[in-house]
């Protein structure tokens, strides 16, 4: 069992969403086909606008949610402090499609998970409101990788 705090928690999803949206930049190119360059593109997007949504909530979360700990292991088999590494490379539009929603779904059990296990107030409400922007931003991303197809 690792013991961290909930301020580790927010700059870990930061670092994921970051790590999500380098990791398709990386994976472009030249014989990247059109529809998935278009794919990644709005993910990486998306994603580096979702790492700064969540530095501003840990920048305006309180001392006493920031400081409380939890008691979970987070982040041994999702990056960015993952023992696997996370590659698109050679994927096409499907595939990177599965790899982010299943990083996105991850997420989702990681919030509802502190969120039931917040020992205080503050804590709860920080973890609902991050569940929320992780359930709100995985359906606008399968929203607009729908229309993707649609092209």
């Amino acid at each position: 069992m690792q013991t961290e705090t909930y301020d580790y928690l927010l700059q870990w999803t930061s670092e994921l969403h970051q790590t999500i949206a380098d990791k398709l930049e990386q994976a472009m190119g030249p014989d990247t086909d059109q529809r998935s360059r278009w794919l990644m593109e709005y993910i990486a997007s998306h994603e580096r606008e979702l790492a700064a949504t969540v530095e501003r909530y840990r920048a305006q979360a309180g001392e006493a949610e920031s400081r409380t700990w939890l008691y979970e292991h987070v982040g041994e088999d999702v990056p960015p402090n993952s023992r696997w590494e996370l590659s698109f490379e050679g994927d096409d539009a499907e595939q990177i499609k599965a790899k982010v929603f299943e990083l996105h779904n991850q997420l989702i059990e990681v919030f509802t998970s502190m969120k039931g296990r917040a020992p205080i107030p503050a804590a709860v409400e920080l973890m609902t409101n991050m569940l929320n922007l992780e359930e709100g931003a995985t359906r606008r991303l399968a929203e607009q990788a729908g229309r993707l197809n649609e092209l």
